[in-house]
């Protein structure tokens, strides 16, 4: 799950321009929801009735308008599964399409101009800071009544799951957005891959101290482990850190820092013994930035660590002349492809203390806003109802993994299975061809995935998590992604820019130049002149507020 940049949120421009649809839109742009009533006697108005059980929703079509963005480039309307709920709910929708990066402008100008739509529709279609914010302004209204009593599937998820009710409400006890649930997640995000051919070529074994990983990333810096005769193209060991995307949990070396005791995390923050550390502050930190300073010198690691794209980073991976050693990822299939075979999966290193630790992520739910209704909507009830469509077990597989009779089957017995695709269509794009997939608001549930016959990708995902499972540290000792006040998102916005900035230049030039020993008094009295210890008082406050509740 992804937690929100916040500092970058705030200081988003609001640009006129960004009104302008980046997606094709339909012809239709009707902005307001259009009730169809009929007249009684005395040319009264009949009573507005929604159907709270069975379809159609309604009796007489109804349309609203609902925001939405994508990153497949295509306008919802086109989509099959949506065409398919307007004829089955009677709720026409008009979307007001908007690519995912043009999206941030176009919301704010949506917001600051008061010309909502009805509803947002898609995972982190609303970050929390604009969850906070807006319905604090009114702008969104609270859904607890509505999830009571128009939401079945989505009330009976939150009764069977009340951690999930609770990351979802806001710090005045309201619910405000509805989250995108995927139980198929892992609870392993970033997972180390080594190169077992190499190793096998140089006739060596799969490290399991800091010190075997140096001897073991100095052979594959020295002795042309792919044998091409270049002992000079190859790269020990990649991950990326790019200043671009500071938020990257899977490719980064995060986990990596346990082997000094400590897990680092995207925002420094974890937990000990109940206790909120921000990491840059503990001698353990020192320590690992030091110790990956070392390999760096060595030439072990990549020099474009900080660097590289995503895109970048992956062509090497999946380079075929074979030139990575090591590698952070979230799957082999995804990141290395057709050299997936090559690597296997490695144990973290045994750590200053004798044990083996890894990051443990809470990720169940991919969003916590994923659809909101505006103070702009008629009738209200309608939308939810609407949306409760989407959190049915069957209709959420459907959005996430793909159409019944496009792309999954089910079967005489109950079960679920991915249809042999066309040649050269990807799965990807045979989900995205007819369904929302992961610009989607769904619920993929336990029950649900005990059915569902897992394609290659998904079996490796949980093999990957099982290997891991024995190394993930409590999800206690890692910070929860809890909802701030509005006043705390504000004063995190003001302090957060300036540390973030400050400790990331750190990290990467120690990494690089080092300096770490020389400067850390230095740096610790810098972060104190910036007022971390009032940054870190707030995400105290707020996780002693997350568990009193």
């Amino acid at each position: 799950m992804k937690k929100r940049f916040i500092s970058r949120l705030l200081a988003v421009t609001v640009m006129a321009s960004a009104l302008t649809a980046c997606v094709p839109k339909t012809t239709n742009d009707t902005t307001a929801p259009q009730t169809s009533n009929s007249s009684g006697e005395g040319g009264q108005q009949s009573a507005f009735e929604v159907n709270k059980e069975g379809l159609p929703i309604v009796k007489e079509p109804v349309t609203y308008e609902i925001a939405a963005s994508t990153q497949k480039n295509k306008n919802f309307k086109e989509l099959e599964f949506f065409q398919n709920l307007e004829k089955e709910t009677n709720v026409v929708i008009n979307w007001n399409m908007s690519s995912d990066d043009g999206w941030n402008e176009k919301k704010s100008l949506l917001f600051a101009s008061n010309t909502l739509p009805d509803a947002f529709y898609g995972q982190d279609i609303l970050k929390d800071v604009d969850i906070i914010k807006y319905a604090s302004q009114g702008m969104l209204i609270p859904l607890n009544d509505l999830i009571d009593q128009y939401a079945p599937n989505l009330n009976a998820i939150l009764n069977e799951n009340p951690q999930y009710r609770k990351q979802i409400t806001a710090p005045d006890g309201n619910i405000y957005s509805l989250p995108t649930i995927n139980e198929l997640n892992p609870t392993t995000h970033d997972k180390l891959f080594i190169n077992k051919t190499w190793l096998d070529n140089l006739g060596l074994e799969v490290p399991e101290t800091k010190e075997e990983l140096e001897a073991v990333l100095q052979a594959f810096k020295d002795r042309d482990p792919n044998g091409n005769g270049n002992p000079n193209d190859e790269i020990p060991f990649t991950f990326r850190m790019s200043s671009s995307d500071p938020y990257n949990r899977q490719q980064g070396i995060q986990s990596l820092f346990g082997t000094f005791g400590q897990l680092d995390d995207i925002y420094h923050f974890v937990v000990n013994d109940g206790e909120v550390v921000y990491t840059p502050s503990t001698e353990s930190y020192k320590e690992a930035i030091s110790w990956f300073h070392s390999l760096y010198g060595k030439g072990l690691v990549d020099k474009e660590a900080f660097t590289h794209d995503f895109n970048v980073y992956v062509a090497k991976i999946q380079d075929p002349g074979k030139i990575v050693g090591m590698f952070l990822g979230w799957s082999g299939n995804a990141t290395a492809a057709a050299n997936k075979d090559d690597y296997v999966a490695m144990a973290p290193l045994v750590n200053t203390n004798g044990q083996r630790i890894w990051r443990t992520v809470d990720a169940k739910i991919i969003s916590k806003g994923s659809f909101a209704i505006t103070s702009k909507a008629e009738h209200p009830e309608v939308l939810m109802r609407w949306i409760d469509q989407s959190y049915d077990p069957e209709v959420s597989l459907e959005i996430c993994q793909g159409l019944m009779g496009r792309v999954m089957e089910k079967t005489a017995e109950g079960r679920y299975h991915q249809m042999q695709l066309p040649e050269g269509v990807t799965l990807d794009t045979a989900i995205h061809d007819y369904s929302p997939g992961n610009d989607g608001t769904f619920a993929i549930m336990k029950p649900t995935i005990d059915k569902l016959d897992l394609n290659a990708n998904l079996t490796e995902r949980k093999e990957l998590d099982a290997f891991y499972s024995r190394y993930n540290v409590p999800a206690g000792e890692m910070y929860p992604n809890v909802f701030f006040t509005e006043e705390e998102i504000e004063e995190i916005g003001v302090l957060q820019t300036d540390i973030d900035s400050y400790v990331a230049q750190k990290y990467a030039g120690w990494i690089v130049e080092g300096g770490v020993e020389e400067e850390w008094n230095g740096f610790q009295k810098k972060l104190k002149d910036m007022n971390v210890e009032r940054y870190i008082q707030i995400y105290k406050d707020a996780y002693d507020r997350y568990f009193a509740e």
